[in-house]
C-alpha cells in the first residue's frame, strides 16, 4: 500500500514539473511577444531563438496582424515593419533551420533569411506589411506552418521546407 501511494505521489510530481516547464516556456514566448509589441527590442541586433518545444506557442501567433519593428540580421540593409504573426513564422523558420544544420542560417548569422520577409515567388518581390496582399501570404504561411508542424514528429519533419508548394519562400 505505501508503495502505491509512493508511486502516486512521485508520478503527480513529475506531471507538475513538466506542467511547470511548458509554463515558463510559455512565458518565455509572451513575454518575448509582448517586448516586440512595445519595441523593446526594435534596435537590437539579436533574434531570440526558442526551443521546438516552444514552436506551437509560435504558432499560436501566426495570425496576429498588429505590427512590430523586430531585430533583423545585421547583414540586411532593410528595416522592415511586419506584423507579430509574420514574425513568429520567421522565428519558427530559424528553429527549424538551427536544428537542421543549415548552411543558410550560418550565411545569415543566425538568421533564416535577411528579413522576415515573404517573397511572392509567382511575381519574385516581397509582400510588404500594409499591402492588400500581406495579410492573405499571412495566412498562407501560417496554414502552411501549422500543417508542417501537425503532420509529424519535429525530429521528422525539421528537414522539410513547411513553405513547399505555397508559392512563398523567405
Amino acid at each position: 500500500m505505501k508503495f502505491r501511494i509512493i508511486s502516486l505521489l512521485a508520478l503527480v510530481l513529475l506531471s507538475a514539473c513538466g506542467k511547470m516547464q511548458e509554463q515558463r516556456q510559455k512565458d518565455e514566448v509572451d513575454t518575448y511577444m509582448a517586448g516586440l509589441l512595445d519595441g523593446k527590442y526594435a534596435h537590437q541586433l539579436e533574434m531570440k531563438l526558442f526551443d521546438p518545444d516552444q514552436i506551437p506557442i509560435l504558432l499560436s501567433y501566426a495570425d496576429d496582424e498588429r505590427k512590430v519593428h523586430p531585430p533583423v540580421s545585421p547583414l540586411s540593409s532593410y528595416w522592415p515593419e511586419i506584423s507579430l504573426g509574420m514574425y513568429a513564422l520567421w522565428l519558427v523558420e530559424g528553429i527549424r533551420l538551427a536544428e537542421v544544420g543549415s548552411e543558410k542560417t550560418k550565411v545569415f548569422m543566425g538568421y533564416p533569411s535577411l528579413a522576415p520577409i515573404l517573397i511572392d515567388k509567382q511575381t519574385n518581390g516581397p509582400v510588404h506589411y500594409g499591402t492588400e496582399a500581406y495579410p492573405a501570404a499571412q495566412r498562407k504561411a501560417a496554414d502552411a506552418y501549422r500543417a508542417w508542424w501537425n503532420s509529424g514528429a519535429f525530429s521528422r519533419i525539421k528537414s522539410k521546407n513547411p513553405l513547399d508548394g505555397s508559392g512563398l519562400s523567405w
